[in-house]
């Protein structure tokens, strides 16, 4: 069985007085299949309590205010998943028998104490009827033209946020330049009269009425599909614009502190079977890090691009990486500046 609860304003009515007989993960909304979730619940009669967070910020605040969160398992960032591990946050999961299934690049990625779950890279989600083509610049949501205004989607993340002002100056999304950052401080704070949210896409459309004043969004690849499913509509696509590609990648980690990281463990191998991830990626429609499970996949999966990137492109992504306490603080107080300034 699924209990999904969409707010973590629901968090002080969780606690670890739960039986074993339940996990609590917090995750991406959308982010796994509920017949998976079904799957594991008929063959093990634990159940899957879900919460969610809309960026990788907010999960990673509400965890160093407290290491003693009241969840079994924790989608993170690769970078997150690296610090939390080294505060001995996490369980260690090299012993998982399936972590084998996944190609060593994410492995490698996630570290000794996560495994990866999903990886894909950032561009723009945008509504096909609107464009005559697909956006191909990152200035297309900075220097947004005159249709589109007021129209624009963004995050708000210590990298995503600045990361198209930071393309447009032909600059690396994780700079630690000063005098960089601050010029896309500048752009950005220039677009900001037309940008309509710095809210998660997923989020924003479940969450206001109206939402046919979205034109397009900075956001997730595989996000497109869920926008469609829940519009029940083909008009979404993703575009990852020209430039090195920003690869975010997806971890799932144990909790130390949970009572139940037996079973918490063992629904993690259970998500790398190879048949199971392959239902998994397929529901999502995000790239799947299994390779065990890519050869399940139909084709039109697998050669996906707005999914899977090219070959040649993937081999120049930047992964992210972990950024400096001043770059961070810098990043922070530009982020903080313009989504105060941005229009309800």
């Amino acid at each position: 069985m699924i209990k999904r609860f969409l707010s973590l304003m629901v968090l002080n009515t969780v606690c670890y007085q739960a039986s074993a007989l339940e996990l609590n993960v917090y995750l991406w909304e959308d982010t796994i299949a509920p017949s998976v979730v079904e799957a594991w619940h008929k063959k093990t009669g634990v159940s899957v309590n879900l919460y969610h967070f809309d960026n990788d910020d907010e999960r990673s605040l509400l965890m160093l205010k407290s290491v003693q969160l009241p969840f079994d398992i924790m989608v993170l960032d690769n970078v997150s998943a690296f610090i939390f591990s080294r505060q001995n946050v996490f369980e260690d999961l090299t012993a998982l028998p399936n972590r084998a299934n996944n190609d060593p690049m994410w492995l490698q990625a996630c570290g000794t104490h996560a495994v990866p779950y999903f990886w894909g890279s950032v561009g723009i989600a945008y509504r096909k009827s609107l464009f005559d083509k697909p956006p191909t610049q990152w200035s297309e949501v900075v220097d947004i033209a005159p249709a589109h205004r007021g129209r624009v989607g963004m995050l708000k993340d210590s990298v995503e946020t600045l990361l198209p002002a930071l393309y447009m100056l032909n600059a690396s999304p994780i700079t630690d330049s000063i005098d960089t950052l601050r010029q896309a401080y500048r752009l950005l704070d220039a677009a900001n009269p037309h940008i309509l949210t710095y809210e998660y896409v997923l989020s924003y459309v479940r969450s206001h009425p109206q939402t046919a004043n979205l034109h397009m969004a900075v956001s997730y690849s595989g996000d497109h599909y869920s926008l469609n499913r829940f519009f029940n509509t083909q008009d979404w696509d993703f575009s990852v614009p020209e430039g090195r590609p920003y690869l975010w990648v997806d971890c799932m980690a144990v909790n130390s502190v949970s009572p139940n990281t037996v079973q918490a463990k063992a629904f993690l191998d259970f998500l790398m079977k190879p048949d199971i991830a392959a239902i998994n990626a397929e529901y999502i429609r995000a790239a799947s890090p299994n390779y065990k499970a890519r050869a399940l996949l139909p084709v039109e999966h697998r050669e996906d691009l707005s999914i899977y990137l090219p070959e040649q492109r993937l081999a120049e992504g930047i992964i992210d990486s972990e950024l400096s306490a001043k770059n961070l603080s810098l990043r922070a107080k530009i982020i903080s500046s313009v989504t105060y300034e941005a229009k309800p």
